[in-house]
């Protein structure tokens, strides 16, 4: 499955994610972190660092706030998207994000608080402007 993360057909890599939330379901999430970790840091290819950030948004809506204890792990492997060169990865790491918050709500606002201040620096210097964070 990791040779289809990058594939140049859309439909082939939106199932890879979907296939990927459900592995990441069936044998826990520990288990995909550092395969995660190293694929959101990709350099060579942004097709695979935006789907394995999809995979992340999947496992939060498939998961439901069922990952809690991997929280701060999965915000820390795609928080760096925010600053990404490719406006694809930026968008969908917002969107993981949000994904994440919205199944985690009530409970782990704190681990957010760095992603939080990058987009309040953002948009203080950029309102209305593509995301990404600024040094």
């Amino acid at each position: 499955m990791h040779l289809n993360i990058d594939n140049i057909d859309a439909y082939v890599r939106n199932t890879t994610t979907k296939a990927f939330s459900i592995v990441a379901y069936a044998l826990k999430i520990p288990a995909l972190l550092p395969f995660l970790k190293v694929v959101c840091r990709n350099k060579k290819s942004w097709q695979a660092r935006h789907n394995s950030i999809k995979i992340i948004q999947r496992i939060a809506i498939f998961k439901g706030c069922a990952f809690l204890s991997h929280l701060s792990s999965l915000v820390e492997i795609i928080e760096h998207g925010l600053n990404d060169e490719n406006q694809k990865v930026r968008t969908i790491t917002a969107l993981s994000l949000a994904a994440l918050a919205e199944a985690t709500t009530s409970y782990g606002i704190e681990i957010f608080d760095s992603v939080l201040k990058c987009f309040w620096k953002s948009y203080q210097i950029r309102p209305r402007k593509s995301l990404g964070c600024l040094p």
